[in-house]
This record gives structure tokens, C-alpha cells and sequence, in this order.
């Protein structure tokens, strides 16, 4: 024997009534996720006490090892941090300067035909460095073009020559200064 089921219902008052079941079904669901959550979060308690403590105690640890650092032994490496600063800053001073064997290399090199050297000397300067040349010329025109070819070389501004070295026509003495680039 099967029994059918009548619904009397009106159809609005059945739309009341599903409404209210999924109504009733939402707030159970939003119940238990609350429910959920909340238990998840005592269950996170314990880990976040040990983490707020693990956290306090390296921050604890790196205020000891920060106040070691800063002491006496700070002071002493400042100082000699600021020594090897500038002793860097003097070589790479020097650096850019011409060398002292580069430029005697240099002036040394130049051809000079009738020309004996007797002496030499290396003047550097802050403002300007000077390399005086001393010898004895063959003659007066040897004397000039050397001069000439001291001016014109690589890293001279100027060769002087008194004019007084002139007065004699051979066997002539002399000392050219020339002035160096920095």
C-alpha cells in the first residue's frame, strides 16, 4: 500500500517555510565555523606564548651582543678604521700622480745629440713638481734644441733656460728646469 503525501499548504506559506529551513541551515553553518574558529584559536594559544617568549629572548640576546660590541674594542676599531681611511685616501692621492721613475724615464729618453748630462734632480711640490736637468751643451744650437724637444715631451709644461747660458759659444754649462704636469 503506498501512501501519498498531500501538501495543503498554500504555495506562499510553503516559500515561508524553505526559507526558513535555509535560514536555519545558514545559521548552523555560521554557528559551527564560528565554533571552529574559536576552538582553532585556543589551539594556537600555546604556540603564539612560545613564540612571544622565543622572540623576547633573542631580542634579549641581541641587546647583550650589541652592548659588547660597543664597547672599548668599538673605539679601538673606530680608530683604526679612520687610520687605514685615510692612509687609502693618500695612496690613491698618490696614484694619481705622475711617478718619480716614469718621469726621469721620460725626460731621459729624449734624444740629445751633443748633450753630456751631469746631474739631475726631482723637486715635487704641492702646487708644482720641477725635474732640473744639469750639464755642459757641444753648442748653442744643440743647447736650444734640446730645450725645444724637453718642452714638447710627454707630462712638461715648460723647460726655462736662463739666457745667460748663451754668452759662450761652445763647452756651455747649464741647468733647464722643467715644470711638470700634476
Amino acid at each position: 500500500m503506498k501512501i501519498l503525501f498531500t501538501n495543503l499548504l498554500p504555495m506562499e506559506r510553503r516559500h515561508l517555510l524553505v526559507r526558513e529551513y535555509y535560514f536555519r541551515l545558514i545559521v548552523i553553518v555560521v554557528a559551527l565555523g564560528i565554533l571552529l574558529l574559536g576552538a582553532s584559536a585556543i589551539l594556537l594559544l600555546p604556540t603564539y606564548i612560545y613564540l612571544a617568549g622565543s622572540a623576547q629572548e633573542k631580542n634579549a640576546e641581541l641587546a647583550h651582543v650589541t652592548a659588547t660590541l660597543a664597547s672599548a674594542d668599538e673605539v679601538n676599531l673606530s680608530a683604526r678604521l679612520a687610520a687605514l681611511s685615510n692612509d687609502a685616501a693618500a695612496i690613491i692621492a698618490l696614484s694619481k700622480k705622475p711617478s718619480v721613475s716614469g718621469s726621469l724615464r721620460t725626460a731621459l729618453a729624449v734624444p740629445r745629440p751633443g748633450i753630456s748630462l751631469s746631474g739631475l734632480t726631482y723637486t715635487p711640490d704641492a702646487k708644482a713638481t720641477t725635474l732640473e736637468l744639469r750639464g755642459i751643451a757641444a753648442t748653442r744650437d744643440t743647447l736650444r734644441a734640446y730645450q725645444l724637444a724637453l718642452q714638447n715631451m710627454p707630462g712638461a709644461t715648460s723647460a726655462v733656460l736662463p739666457v745667460s747660458v748663451y754668452s759662450k759659444d761652445t763647452a756651455i754649462p747649464f741647468t733647464i728646469t722643467i715644470a711638470l704636469k700634476p
